[in-house]
């Protein structure tokens, strides 16, 4: 599982090239939003792209967020694009999936990425485009997170999608994200305040790695 970091350049540059980068290669990664733009992509390191909805949504931001991703396929592709979404709201989350997906299509002729699908609270596995996207983002209310999720993850491993969660900031999350399978996950914690969090976490996801895990 990799903690995927926003923002925090010096020291994710600083850990790509300290000695002890080979300690962080397997459990670390960058979460690019319209906030940050795509400088962290040039790091060694996967990449994926929020589009900012639980912060500070915009859209202008996210279609150049868009163009970024699109332009670094070549070279460093992102592993998924969140597609906007609507905290706390399914049905809203998946009508702007098809607004988005369908503007791509005509504006581009085809998904020029792969696609992330934000799980809100209110979704069952039935409702889920899982042939359109490559990945789930799990998102809404802190209980839709910790108490509702788990059978759309099960779901998810089942359909072959990566799965990242959102807001993880304490180590009982981390236990809780490695537990149900997470593939990925972040949280403002390891974008404010690196240098204390990012290094306990990555000892504390290495051991964990040595453990049984439930799925």
């Amino acid at each position: 599982m990799r903690i995927l970091v926003s923002g925090a350049t010096a020291t994710m540059r600083e850990i790509a090239s300290s000695p002890d980068r080979g300690m962080y290669a397997d459990w670390l990664g960058v979460l690019t939003t319209p906030q940050t733009g795509n400088r962290l992509c040039s790091l060694p390191y996967p990449w994926a792209a929020d589009n900012a909805a639980f912060s500070a949504p915009d859209d202008d931001k996210f279609w150049r967020l868009c163009i970024d991703s699109w332009n670094m396929d070549r070279h460093h592709p992102p592993m998924w694009v969140a597609v906007p979404d609507v905290v706390a709201d399914h049905r809203a989350t998946r009508r702007l999936f098809d607004d988005w997906t369908s503007h791509w299509r005509y504006e581009i002729g085809r998904i020029p990425f792969p696609l992330s699908f934000v799980l809100q609270d209110g979704c069952t596995a039935g409702e889920v485009p899982w042939d359109e996207i490559e990945a789930v983002f799990v998102g809404g209310t802190t209980k839709f997170k910790l108490r509702e999720s788990e059978p759309l993850i099960r779901e998810a491993k089942i359909q072959q999608k990566l799965v990242h969660i959102g807001r993880v900031n304490t180590l009982q999350r981390l236990r809780f994200a490695f537990d149900v399978g997470a593939d990925t996950v972040d949280g403002t914690s390891f974008s404010m305040f690196p240098k204390t969090y990012i290094p306990p976490a990555v000892q504390y996801l290495r051991r964990l790695s040595k453990s049984p895990t439930l799925f």
